[in-house]
């Protein structure tokens, strides 16, 4: 009898020492964003635009992303803004030259707009819905 308790005990502590790892895995994998609704998405940016990605630039972690700035709702008056992307291990920016988006991008102390893992951004192709209910957008000088 106590060999098969000693067996049953050897095997739950194999076993169990592999969830703490394999749990990390599942749960980083399968990790979701609250991602927010357009409301709220707008009230707490900085900048609010549609503009197309001219160029690229990486300095250590952050990649800075210049784009052109097609038409706006909020705080991106001008014809081109930078936003800056922090990457981390769980995060790369998406972001493509050439390629066009919807942006929601906030403030930092510093007065640099930044977007990040868990916004409201996306392609333009995919935001016809977010472009309807924002309304009529207004022309960078």
């Amino acid at each position: 009898m106590r060999l098969v308790c000693f067996a049953v005990i050897c095997c739950l502590v194999l076993l169990l020492s592999n969830v703490p790892v394999e749990t990390k895995n599942i749960v980083a994998a399968n990790s979701k964003c609250a991602i927010p609704n357009l409301r709220t998405a707008f009230k707490s940016s900085g900048a609010v635009f549609v503009g197309k990605v001219l160029s690229m630039t990486k300095n250590g972690d952050e990649k800075t992303f210049e784009f052109r700035v097609e038409k706006y709702w909020k705080g991106a008056k001008r014809k081109k803004i930078k936003v800056s992307v922090l990457e981390t291990s769980r995060f790369q920016a998406w972001f493509q030259v050439g390629e066009s988006y919807l942006v929601f991008a906030h403030m930092d102390e510093d007065g640099k707009f930044r977007d990040g893992r868990c916004s409201a951004s996306k392609t333009l192709s995919e935001a016809s819905e977010d472009l309807k209910e924002l309304g009529r957008a207004k022309a960078p000088r």
